[in-house]
């Protein structure tokens, strides 16, 4: 096969990509790389060739460019053109595969546990590969988080990250521990477990902070 035979498959399956969805390049190569039988790197170098030609030949006339190895497709509206759906971009490249979850002041204020709006949003995802970094595209900050997320340990983690800032966060609820007792039960989630994690990954304030919500368990 010929890198016009890559650029003609492409173009068709960018064609069916809704308005806004992320398009990555590597998402693209592994689908030539199924498609044709082809390894990994020469199937997203392929990919890298044929996005960059149906771009530069304007092919798709609403194809964007959104950042290294991400496009989208714009819709036009009456307002101008629509941009990348920003969210599921953040769960695409952070998330996804149970890879993270947010945390910081945006989820204390989604709990009800501040009023305050926030200023930027945080997420603590394995992809920051082992340090904290701003992603000035998305405007949020990505950590990394204290042991590798995974299912299991996500809604554990996200609760004890939660109470190891709440000393730095103006909480003005009226009963926050009970919103964290709640948190646990609707999640299901073991007490025992929670204080194993935080005496092996976080200060004795977390463990105290858990102490107090447990003690409003079933309250």
């Amino acid at each position: 096969m010929n890198q016009l035979s890559y650029t003609k498959y492409l173009q068709e399956i960018i064609a069916d990509t809704a308005a806004g969805y992320p398009i990555f390049v590597s998402g693209l190569g592994k689908k030539l790389a199924a498609k044709y039988n082809l390894d990994e790197k020469n199937a997203n170098a392929a990919a890298a060739v044929a996005v960059k030609r149906i771009f530069d030949a304007k092919a798709n006339p609403t194809l964007r460019y959104f950042g290294k190895g991400i496009y989208f497709l714009a819709k036009p509206t009456v307002f101008g053109e629509t941009g990348i759906d920003k969210e599921k971009l953040i769960e695409l490249k952070y998330l996804s595969g149970d890879n993270g979850y947010e945390t910081g002041l945006t989820m204390m204020h989604k709990l009800g546990l501040t009023t305050l709006m926030p200023a930027e949003r945080v997420f603590v995802s394995n992809k920051a590969l082992g340090r904290t970094k701003r992603d000035e595209a998305l405007n949020i900050t990505v950590k990394a988080p204290k042991i590798p997320v995974n299912k299991e340990n996500k809604p554990y983690l996200q609760i004890l990250d939660l109470l190891n800032i709440y000393g730095d966060v103006p909480v003005d609820a009226d009963n926050p521990y009970h919103i964290f007792s709640r948190l646990i039960e609707a999640n299901r989630l073991d007490y025992r477990r929670l204080l194993f994690m935080a005496d092996q990954h976080y200060g004795n304030d977390t463990i105290l902070r858990l102490a107090h919500v447990a003690s409003r368990q079933g309250a």
